[in-house]
């Protein structure tokens, strides 16, 4: 059921079917036609495609400048309600080959300053981890925990193991966590405000900003915490204000259960399953926003890990950009439309060029006082525009994050950028051949700080 539920009530909406039949007649078509118009017109072919990607990411950039603008930290201007009155709360924390980080995922959850009579804390294990089953089982757990193990049925992912926990779930309103996350101890507190101030009821999710506790550990750790600030801290909470759906980060977003269960909960098939569920919450009519507390994580550390997890993601975008696309006349077409556009796709389009365009620009450069340049002004002016709202991007969020952007940053950040490229080769390898494999990301690397309850 928990494998199967979307796919057989809404198969549509489910990454299961791949590309379906009026999928691949249309981008035969369009692939035919630009085949087409090469042969018979190369240069001008050349130039065509050149100057819709221009276009493409002249809008991109002027979106991002936009919400530059329009992006605040979230408000809250209403009361909690009191502690009797709060929701029951239900943590799901999915968990597969996770023994180094179990110490410190009891000890977070347990300092969630939450009634812990109104809490219903699920661990979601697989039915081959034995070992991670066999480290629990030397664990004292409050009665408020529950060890769920996921039957082996269906494709072996996160989001499957989720609506494993959801079909038991006890409250109002569910969350999830990563087995290395560490959430602020006040979050259930603030989602549950929100969602208390809502007065047309119809929020469907609120997400908790993510940032990294492990950013000063090496280059890497460095550039993701940036990106990540960036992503949370400036760009998600502006496309809130406006009411704009975004894709939901893999941890920390808080759902209404009632939202869950009329868009089918999570897809299996999607190996991003949280960028699906906030586009398929708002083609439902649910509205998302955003909160302010964190949760922090381990950054991936290493390259190797890097490309692994980055070209999960790049594939889930590439799931769910070809899902979104088979009705795109749902609710809130427009703004689900213009929304995934500049994020995903743009995400997706984006990697695949990031590489070659800097290895184009930096040749250009190097040659242009003997061979004249290769690109155009207007070529130049793009890529300093995308760098330069890319930086004060990373800057801005860096700052409501808590750490500073240095001028070290900015070549690492070219670098950093460009390396989308490599994750994306194996992305598009793995769509073809796995399109549902699951790139599982260790942790336990860095060790996290401790969590401490707040009075």
């Amino acid at each position: 059921m928990a494998a199967g539920q979307l796919r057989h009530g809404d198969p549509l909406a489910s990454a299961a079917l791949g590309i379906t039949r009026a999928q691949r007649m249309a981008l035969a078509g369009l692939l035919g036609f630009l085949a087409g118009l090469v042969i018979i017109a190369p240069q001008a072919t050349a130039l065509f495609v050149h100057h819709f990607l221009w276009l493409f990411f002249s809008v991109s950039i002027a979106f991002r400048i936009l919400m530059l603008m329009l992006s605040s930290r979230p408000k809250t201007t209403c009361t909690l309600p009191p502690q009797s009155d709060l929701p029951v709360y239900t943590i799901l924390i999915p968990l597969y080959r996770e023994t180094e980080v179990l110490g410190g995922l009891c000890e977070a959850i347990g300092a969630l300053n939450y009634p812990k009579l109104k809490l219903d804390v699920k661990l979601l294990l697989e039915a081959d981890d034995k070992q991670t089953i066999q480290a629990l089982k030397g664990r004292v757990l409050g009665p408020e925990w529950e060890i769920l193990i996921v039957p082996p049925v269906g494709p072996q992912t996160k989001p499957k193991a989720l609506n494993v926990g959801f079909a038991r779930a006890r409250g109002e309103l569910v969350s999830i966590y990563d087995a290395e996350d560490r959430p602020h101890p006040d979050q259930l507190l603030h989602a549950a405000r929100a969602f208390a101030c809502d007065a047309t009821g119809r929020l469907g999710c609120v997400q908790a900003p993510l940032s990294y506790y492990n950013a000063d550990q090496n280059w890497l750790t460095h550039q993701f915490a940036l990106e990540y600030a960036a992503h949370f801290q400036v760009l998600l909470p502006a496309m809130a204000r406006l009411g704009l759906p975004f894709p939901l980060g893999g941890t920390s977003n808080h759902f209404r259960c009632s939202a869950l269960r009329h868009v089918g909960a999570w897809d299996p098939y999607n190996v991003t399953e949280d960028a699906d569920l906030g586009y398929r919450l708002s083609a439902n009519g649910w509205h998302l926003d955003a909160i302010i507390p964190p949760t922090r994580e381990e950054a991936v550390s290493r390259p190797g890990p890097w490309r692994r997890q980055r070209s999960r993601w790049l594939k889930g975008y590439m799931q769910t950009l070809g899902v979104h696309m088979r009705r795109p006349a749902r609710q809130n077409a427009l703004a689900g439309m213009l929304s995934i556009t500049m994020t995903l796709g743009t995400a997706v389009l984006a990697a695949l060029g990031h590489a070659s365009f800097s290895i184009l620009l930096i040749i250009s450069l190097v040659l242009s006082p003997w061979l004249g340049s290769m690109l155009s002004l207007a070529d130049y002016g793009l890529a300093a525009s995308g760098f330069v709202v890319g930086i004060i991007m990373l800057g801005v969020g860096a700052r409501r994050a808590g750490f500073a952007v240095t001028i070290g940053d900015l070549p690492g950040a070219v670098l950093y950028w460009s390396m989308q490229s490599w994750a994306m080769a194996k992305a598009l390898v793995d769509i073809v051949i796995r399109p549902f494999h699951w790139e599982k990301t260790r942790h336990g690397f860095c060790p996290p700080p401790k969590a401490k309850r707040r009075p």
